[in-house]
């Protein structure tokens, strides 16, 4: 199980919070991991505290792949093949951080370019042990993608399930999608954060979709 952020409770502080959420999976030994959301600092925790609160779970595969680039809590998590001899395919976590800090752009931060840059390296590194091509993948953070506005708009996309508002995406666009398609590794990116849209759409060939049930688990 991923969950996709936002420990944030008006009734305790979002450490305890997210200890009686997780450890109601890790009681049960089922794996997990988290990638962080917008509002999880805001309740008496930085995220550096919140990571070492999973990372002390039973069954928890939540990392810190990378302190040295933006956000906390990047990594890659690999599934084997049957037989034990290959990564089969890769799970790619990544904070899609807060708010915007640019004077002049207001709303939610973006995926900063060191982090696409660690992405395009991890993903470069899978596709040369895996003889040239690309290791089949999915992403996982809380913010929408700009692109998910641009696919649920499109006439011709087919969107499945509920969209009752639009994905409040940053209104600056990172070019964490154009990495995926030049990479040719992403197959589909699971996003939270949008109380009221639990859909599903393809663009160009990427699945772009929400979490369901409350936006927070995929």
């Amino acid at each position: 199980e991923i969950v996709i952020g936002d420990w944030s409770s008006d009734v305790c502080s979002s450490d305890l919070n997210m200890r009686n959420v997780l450890k109601t999976v890790s009681d049960r030994k089922i794996p997990f991991s988290i990638v962080f959301g917008n509002h999880d600092n805001e309740q008496g925790a930085t995220k550096e505290e919140l990571l070492k609160v999973a990372e002390s779970l039973p069954y928890s595969l939540t990392a810190d792949e990378v302190p040295e680039i933006s956000g906390v809590g990047n990594y890659a998590l690999t599934v084997r093949s049957s037989d034990g001899k290959k990564d089969a395919f890769v799970l790619y976590c990544i904070d899609s951080n807060t708010y915007s800090t640019i004077k002049g752009v207001k709303g939610y931060d973006y995926i900063k370019r060191d982090q696409i840059d660690w992405y395009c390296k991890k993903s470069a590194e899978f596709t040369r042990n895996n003889g040239g091509e690309p290791v089949p993948s999915l992403a996982f953070f809380h913010i929408a993608l700009p692109e998910f506005n641009q696919a649920a708009s499109d006439e011709n996309a087919q969107l499945y399930g509920i969209r009752r508002e639009k994905a409040c995406a940053p209104a600056l666009n990172s070019g964490l999608f154009t990495a995926i398609k030049e990479n040719g590794d992403v197959m589909g990116i699971f996003v939270g954060h949008d109380h009221d849209d639990d859909y599903a759409v393809c663009w160009y060939d990427v699945l772009l979709a929400y979490g369901q049930i409350g936006r927070a688990h995929v």
